[in-house]
């Protein structure tokens, strides 16, 4: 029986470019019943979200010459390997398991940054038992209308107010992007995600550390070359256990994970440009192309840029346990198991794990 939606919260309302809330919800109901039936619009305070969300727009929507690099992101999401390693590690970390074959059929995870269901996608590689496990969230009309386009189960939403009802999920990851999340709002995204977490469930907080490498990448290269600049805070430890246990949410613990970059590809030259176009494309540099400079010169000057920022000294490395060999600077080698050429760009994130109360 589909929920009624209260006054003042009203069906015709646009959720998504072209599509109202009510439209909306026709959709999901028929397509993803079990995110259906979590969905809460008749919250207190959802009326006044909504409107919110109807005056948002982001640089993620298009590719906006002045501000935006949504279409140019979403072409690089679709390179889902590129990022395997690190979002692999993620999912074990959200479901506390080793191995992710370990995951049952019936886990699910809201993914609170999600684009176009990058994590969504990549699961259904790494855990293919896991079908529609990932609940793809995000503000931006685009990202979210790509995902259901995918036949992803997604909703539009801030992650300070979550549509949802309590206690619908057995994990919540915030991750690839949590640093545009203002610094003074992020306590009230963890007591959101609290809310919706099952009793033991998993936040997972991922980001870069303020001054690593990681981080000076967004500040010294992106900011400079992207129309939509870069102008965010990222994270210390510090502040990441301070804001948690404020939160509620205990058993936390802080790492840095191994989260590079990698593109394979037959030849050594075609690793590297592929990697360079990716990484031009994900943060939208823009600038690098202006005056005329071909595709190739484009290529030269992001790879040269990253490995002038991606280095690390014996002390930045990851402390998470994992197995994975990782490297201190840029590299292109030959695969020791495929005849393929791999071209690595290395970055270490600051990643946190909390459990909610039983």
């Amino acid at each position: 029986m589909e929920k009624p939606l209260p006054s003042p919260v009203s069906g015709d309302v646009e959720y998504l470019t072209g599509m109202t809330l009510g439209a909306y919800l026709d959709l999901v109901r028929e397509r993803f019943p079990e995110l259906h039936r979590d969905l809460r619009f008749d919250r207190a305070g959802a009326a006044r979200a909504l409107e919110q969300l109807t005056r948002l727009f982001n640089e993620f929507e298009t590719d906006d010459p002045e501000s935006g690099r949504g279409d140019s992101y979403r072409r690089a999401q679709q390179h889902t390997a590129v990022r395997l390693t690190g979002i692999r590690r993620l999912f074990e970390l959200a479901g506390g398991v080793r191995e992710l074959r370990r995951l049952p059929a019936s886990w699910r995870v809201l993914d609170l940054l999600a684009g176009d269901g990058l994590l969504a996608r990549a699961l259904l590689t790494l855990a293919p038992q896991v079908r529609s496990g990932v609940i793809s969230s995000d503000v931006a009309r685009h990202m979210v209308s790509s995902a259901l386009a995918a036949e992803l189960p997604a909703l539009r939403q801030d992650a300070r107010y979550l549509f949802l009802r309590d206690a619908c999920v057995d994990a919540v990851v915030l991750a690839y992007g949590s640093h545009h999340v203002p610094p003074g709002d992020r306590r009230a995204v963890y007591l959101e995600a609290a809310r919706v977490l099952r009793p033991g469930g998993r936040l997972v907080v991922h980001d870069f550390e303020e001054g690593a490498p990681s981080a000076r990448w967004f500040s010294e290269v992106v900011h400079r070359n992207s129309a939509a600049g870069h102008a965010y805070s990222h994270f210390t430890e510090a502040d990441l256990r301070r804001d948690l246990i404020a939160a509620g949410l205990g058993n936390h613990q802080v790492l840095r994970m191994y989260d590079p970059f990698v593109m394979r590809a037959d030849t050594r030259e075609k690793a590297v440009g592929q990697l360079a176009d990716y990484v031009h494309d994900m943060y939208g540099l823009t600038a690098l192309g202006r005056g005329g400079a071909d595709r190739e010169k484009v290529r030269a000057q992001v790879w040269e840029l990253c490995e002038d920022c991606f280095r690390f000294g014996p002390d930045e490395g990851p402390s998470d346990g994992g197995s994975v060999e990782w490297r201190r600077s840029p590299a292109v080698y030959r695969s020791r198991d495929e005849n393929a050429w791999i071209a690595e760009i290395p970055r270490i994130a600051l990643v946190a794990v909390a459990v909610a109360a039983a």
